[in-house]
């Protein structure tokens, strides 16, 4: 299934909006060598095939918007790529963020209890 934000993605339904980025960019850090260069690869073929059509628009004026256009929304046309290729780590990735949000509640220096007898 291909998964275009965080948001539809069942296992991160409970979380905010930021934390549903960071845990699907820690998943995708996850993801092994061979998955990362299948993305990439992907990423690569539909950034060329987008830059490749912006050389049949006609008239400099609609080049120049289009490339406009292409440079500001690429990010929403790879992100889904990323995002359905880094949901199996998800799990792996909802622990650890649970983790160190659990650890950063614990941190030394937020308690109180130091020794008092001096």
């Amino acid at each position: 299934m291909i998964y275009f934000s965080p948001r539809n993605i069942p296992a991160l339904r409970s979380y905010s909006a930021l934390e549903r980025i960071h845990i699907v960019s820690n998943a995708a850090k996850l993801m092994p060598f061979g998955r990362k260069a299948v993305a990439n690869v992907l990423k690569v073929i539909l950034l060329v095939a987008l830059f490749w059509a912006l050389l049949y628009v006609q008239g400099i004026a609609l080049k120049i918007v289009a490339l406009l256009a292409v440079g500001l929304l690429y990010p929403l046309v790879l992100q889904p790529i990323t995002t359905s290729l880094a949901v199996p780590y998800v799990p792996e990735a909802v622990r650890e963020f649970e983790r160190g949000k659990a650890y950063s509640k614990n941190e030394p220096g937020d308690d109180v209890e130091e020794d008092e007898s001096s």
